[in-house]
Formats: C-alpha cells, structure tokens, sequence
C-alpha cells in the first residue's frame, strides 16, 4: 500500500513575521536620519536650506577659497594663496544678499594663529544661491559668474604700501591679499576718522603698474559648487 505524501504548507506565518521585523527595522533607520533622507529622492527647490561645498577659482583656474581639505593642502604644497574654509549653508534662489559676507577662512602663511574673515561678494554668493535649483545632494556643477563690475583696484604707491604691500617687489601677475569693506578708507582721505564697516579679505592679481601706481584685480570667474544636504 502506497504511502501518501504530506502537502507541504508553505510558511506563511514566518515569512509574515520576518517581513513585519525587516520593514520595522527599515523604518527605525529612516526615523533615526530624520527627514534627511527624502533629499536623495528629489531636488533642490526655492527656500531650502542648502550645504554646499565649494571653490572658487581665479582667472588662472586656480584656487582662492576652498572647503576641500585635499586641495587646500595640494595648494600649500605647491605655495599657492589658496584658503580653507568650512562648507556654505545657502538659501536656494535667494538674491539680495549683502555686498560682502565674511567667512572664516585660514592660510597657513597668512593666519597661523587665528582665521580671517575672507570675503564673498553679495553677487557671487547671489549666483551660488540660485546656482544650487534643481540639483540633488551629491551633484556637482561649475558656474561662471556675470560681473557688473570689473572689481579693479588702482591704487597709488602710498595707498599700496598703507594696506601693507610690497610696491617694489610686485609685479604683474603677482597674487596678493587685500582689504575691502562697505566703506573703505583711502589713505591721505579718511583714515582718521572712519572705521571700515564690514572689512574682509580678498586675493587680488596684479594687473599693471607704473612708476608710482598699481592696479589689481580681485574677480573669480568661476565657482565648482557641491550639494551636501538640504532641507
């Protein structure tokens, strides 16, 4: 007499439980990351709050002002003037921002025992705000500002050596740092009586100069702008 086969029952029960404790554990990580994750799902939009890492890179390509540390230190070692700072939070789309924005930046050349506050234009930072629309965290892109401004400075031999410069020992396409504010003082002008508002650093090129006079350039063409997170 044949013996008859037991019907194997597929374990529903199990597999239904180890579903429920998967997609519970699922949702315990989300929770624990917070809304962040939804970031990875769509793109950057008008208002968010958006971390950026960036570059800014003068009319040689160069760096000036960076958040990332492996270039800063490539830069150092091969004596460039570039400066390191920490990442940007912006507002996506916004403009109207201040003329300057100070932001704490360090050269080890230059600031070895505190940062100085190197300055990003209101219209650079204008362009990185509405640059950032539509990208997702991790993109990355380069933009190229549109000056209004030619952002030349043509100062005389006095007004060079009262900011600190070497007038004799620059020449043209030398990178020097520079002071800018809201309200600058001209030596021989104001000096006495007026405190710069908002001073900040700048590093400007040496374009031309004469016996008694210098001109000096402080525009960064373009920008590589990385999206950490927003929100």
């Amino acid at each position: 007499m044949k013996k008859e086969k037991k019907q194997e029952i597929f374990p529903w029960k199990k597999v239904f439980v180890i579903a429920v404790g998967v997609l519970f554990v699922a949702m315990m990580v989300l929770s624990a990351m917070g809304s962040s994750w939804l970031s990875s799902f769509r793109s950057v939009m008008a208002n968010d709050s958006v971390t950026i890492g960036f570059t800014l890179r003068d009319s040689a390509g160069q760096p000036v002002l960076t958040t990332d540390q492996g270039l800063y230190q490539s830069s150092l070692g091969h004596g460039y003037l570039t400066f390191y700072t920490k990442p940007l939070t912006v507002r996506a789309g916004h403009t109207g921002n201040p003329p300057t924005t100070g932001v704490d930046a360090e050269n080890y050349y230059v600031s070895q025992t505190e940062p100085v506050r190197f300055g990003i234009l209101g219209q650079e930072l204008d362009e990185m705000d509405i640059a950032v629309l539509g990208m997702k965290a991790g993109d990355t892109k380069t933009i190229r500002f549109a000056y209004a401004d030619s952002l030349i400075l043509s100062m005389t031999k006095n007004e060079f050596t009262a900011m600190g410069g070497n007038f004799t020992n620059s020449a043209v396409g030398d990178l020097i740092p520079i002071g800018i504010s809201e309200t600058p003082v001209v030596e021989g002008l104001n000096q006495n009586d007026t405190t710069p508002t908002n001073p900040v650093l700048r590093i400007a090129t040496v374009i031309n100069k004469t016996a008694d006079s210098i001109e000096v350039e402080h525009r960064y063409p373009t920008a590589d702008i990385t999206v950490s997170e927003f929100k």
